[in-house]
């Protein structure tokens, strides 16, 4: 029998054949290439099979990926192996979805030779069309993943840091995903009426500033009743298969204690005795300080696309005027402005790294605020 030729027995007791046969090394990996095919009735069917896969490749018709020139997605395949050793789950999983998405849909098939600048321009074109807030983002994955071919020498220079950035278009958009205090009363009041899980959820949101994410990750440990305090230490982030789990915040700033006002703690009590009930109902023990506060009804962290689900069920049932779950965030920090709050007390409590960020919130909310107040002289005048 040829040595690359094995007989074997399958489950169900049939005898087989199959051949295994060994390409060589790849030039990129250096990991050894071997393809194996089963299933063969007899051992001259598995022979005649091999023979014709080696006729191939001795033409040419089947070329080894050991013998194929490089392309920017087997670089991307030794990369992402390294990378996954350096980063958070959560940002792996974005980093992933970037690259299967946009990156390597524009330039996976591209041999690592014959990648310029007019390939990685037209690229770059396409991900300004479809994704014009986050393109930059593309070009520098993209370009991070060519320097790594840099350093393997694999590639010479890098095109990508020769593109023309387009330029990012004007956003003439109102900006007002925020509420209003009326608005935010009235949403609250019927947010009550409605839930009052989801009505605490929003309450602690919009008199926080809070994020989504740090919200739904909170113990009960963390909230300080004697103080009247919240902790925020922790957020929620996707990993691999949507799996959800708890990561530490990010950056130094958005650790942060939020003093909180007597009246959103006493709801957050409220809510703790109702939480307890109906957890015991589903047969929950929901006594411990590790619980969380906002958990689901298996006592499990909440997806971070339920909030928004709740946020719209309210507003239609009671005909009320949309915003996304951030825009409670924006709404608190209007208010706080409103409220004549100075620039870094507004930042520290927002838990922004950047006093830039808080800078380009207050931007579009006095322009706002500034739009609004020119239509209500108007109307006035004209009443």
């Amino acid at each position: 029998m040829n040595k690359n030729i094995k007989k074997y027995v399958t489950k169900s007791g049939r005898v087989r054949y199959m051949f295994r046969l060994y390409l060589g090394k790849s030039s990129l990996t250096g990991e050894s290439e071997t393809i194996a095919k089963r299933g063969f009735k007899t051992e001259k069917e598995a022979e005649n099979a091999l023979l014709t896969l080696r006729l191939k490749i001795n033409k040419g018709e089947y070329v080894p990926a050991s013998k194929r020139k490089p392309r920017l997605s087997d670089l991307y395949n030794m990369w992402i192996k390294l990378y996954r050793k350096t980063v958070g789950e959560s940002t792996l999983v974005v980093t992933e979805r970037y690259f299967k998405l946009h990156i390597l849909k524009q330039l996976g098939n591209i041999y690592l030779d014959k990648l310029n600048v007019l390939e990685c321009q037209k690229a770059v074109n396409v991900w300004y069309d479809v994704a014009p807030v986050t393109f930059k983002r593309f070009v520098f994955y993209a370009s991070k993943l060519i320097r790594y071919g840099i350093d393997l020498g694999l590639m010479k220079e890098n095109p990508m840091s020769k593109v023309v950035l387009p330029k990012k278009k004007r956003d003439t958009k109102k900006f007002d995903s925020f509420y209003t205090k009326d608005e935010l009363n009235i949403f609250l009041k019927d947010a009550k009426q409605y839930n009052f899980r989801y009505f605490v959820f929003f309450r602690v949101l919009a008199y926080s500033g809070m994020r989504k994410a740090e919200c739904l990750a909170l113990n009960w440990s963390d909230i300080d009743f004697l103080h009247n305090t919240i902790n925020i230490n922790k957020s929620i982030a996707t990993g691999e298969h949507n799996r959800l789990y708890l990561s530490p915040c990010k950056t130094k700033d958005s650790v942060r204690v939020l003093d909180m006002d007597s009246q959103t703690m006493n709801y957050l009590k409220e809510w703790r005795t109702k939480q307890r009930k109906e957890m015991f109902k589903l047969g929950l023990n929901f006594l411990s300080d590790d619980n969380l506060v906002f958990a689901n009804t298996k006592g499990k962290l909440t997806v971070l696309s339920k909030p928004q689900r709740w946020d719209k069920a309210i507003c239609k049932k009671f005909g009320l005027r949309y915003i996304k779950v951030h825009g409670f965030r924006h709404t608190h920090a209007s208010l706080l402005f409103e409220a004549n709050t100075p620039l870094q007390d507004v930042k520290e409590r927002l838990g922004h790294s950047d006093i830039k960020t808080t800078m380009n919130v207050y931007t579009h909310v006095t322009k706002y605020q500034a739009k609004k107040t020119a239509l209500n002289f108007a109307k006035y005048m004209e009443s």
